[in-house]
């Protein structure tokens, strides 16, 4: 029996997804994977993901289809940023593993009503994880916990309030938000300490196996477009590989603004009680003081360490070689 933690993963491969991909079929014990539509359209997610669990040796993790659009919104892709299929240039073949049969909501639902010890990890916009919500009430006492990579606690990219997970489907968000369910939730205040620069393609160039040239292909459209890419799904399942690369967090309470002309899509994080004195830090990472009392509902992370990030990421995809 595997002593890794159990997961399931809902994503939207996505360059960034491919690499957490690469983590989380290397350190823990991935039970299952969903696809929803968000980076790119659901035909190329569900086919990025069932490439990664052949390219990493992994053929027999079950990949399932869930939502190509949003619940309210029209789509909104992020293309630009991954390319049409994804995978920046790469074109790869058709599979040869076969997609599930069975619907990814549907998987969702008999997976946690059926078992309480596998963790949920959202990638992508939190379409499926709604949706299994309202099928299925009940799913929200038998989630243990949700480490998402979505929002942020300050600033947003999608729009100046809103990071593009959230912004897909704010109504989706707000579902899971306020489900009751454990969240940890890893935004771009975080992922943004993270900076992966075409030096970085070189490195993965000469670690000399499939998984790293593929890596270095899929780094060098972003790196390469923008300069740096912070590879903001891999700094979230970091959480969970190597805890101590989330170096701080504080538990608050976050709300997902659905009606804001301005603000649609932003995770409302209450720092009412983390405000200092000092004009240069907004938000202290210790309470100042109690007032309010809000209810936390999220547990926001607030401080990496890129070092050991990089050290993990090298490593567990070095490591794709030794099979």
């Amino acid at each position: 029996m595997s002593d890794k933690r159990k997961v399931v993963i809902d994503c939207d491969p996505g360059i960034d997804d491919c690499f957490a991909l690469m983590m989380c079929i290397k350190h823990l014990d991935v039970q299952g994977i969903v696809a929803v539509g968000g980076n790119t359209g659901l035909k190329y997610t569900e086919r990025n993901a069932r490439y990664m669990t052949e390219l990493t040796g992994r053929p027999d993790i079950p990949v399932y289809a869930g939502y190509d659009m949003p619940m309210i919104n029209k789509p909104v892709r992020a293309t630009e940023v991954h390319g049409s299929g994804g995978l920046g240039t790469v074109s790869i073949e058709e599979p040869k593993k076969q997609l599930e049969k069975q619907h990814g909501v549907d998987y969702l639902v008999d997976t946690f009503m059926n078992h309480d010890d596998i963790t949920l990890i959202t990638l992508g916009p939190l379409t499926n994880v709604a949706q299994a919500l309202l099928k299925e009430p009940e799913l929200k006492k038998r989630i243990p916990e949700i480490l998402c990579m979505g929002g942020s606690a300050l600033a947003g990219n999608a729009t100046s309030a809103a990071e593009f997970n959230i912004y897909v489907d704010p109504e989706a968000a707000k579902i899971v938000f306020e489900s009751g369910i454990p969240i940890r939730m890893v935004g771009l205040n975080v992922t943004r300490q993270n900076g992966m620069t075409p030096e970085d393609v070189e490195l993965l160039k000469n670690i000399h196996n499939p998984v790293a040239d593929f890596a270095a292909q899929i780094m060098a459209f972003t790196a390469g477009h923008y300069g740096r890419t912070s590879l903001c799904d891999a700094c979230a399942v970091s959480w969970l590989v190597d805890p101590a690369i989330i170096t701080k967090s504080a538990k608050v309470h976050v709300d997902v603004e659905t009606k804001g002309e301005f603000t649609r899509g932003m995770t409302v994080c209450d720092w009412r009680e983390y405000m200092g004195k000092n004009p240069k830090e907004d938000i202290v990472h210790e309470k100042q003081f109690s007032q309010w009392n809000p209810v936390p509902n999220v547990e926001v992370a607030l401080e990496f360490d890129e070092k050991r990030f990089r050290q993990v990421l090298f490593d567990t995809i070095a490591s794709y070689g030794d099979r």
